[in-house]
């Protein structure tokens, strides 16, 4: 299950972002597929996108 929770303070928008797996072994397996470092470089390219229109 994952959860997205956007919170907005002084006008800056936080996106913080929860995975939660039925197992360890599905945990495990979810990180050894380079889920960080794809969701990392996506929601650089996402807020880049929204600096330029912004």
């Amino acid at each position: 299950m994952n959860t997205l929770t956007l919170t907005e303070i002084n006008g800056k928008t936080t996106l913080h972002i929860h995975i939660q797996h039925q197992s360890k072994e599905q945990r495990d397996g979810h990180l050894q597929s380079g889920i960080k470092e794809g969701l990392g470089e996506t929601l650089n390219r996402l807020e880049e996108l929204l600096k330029s229109i912004g």
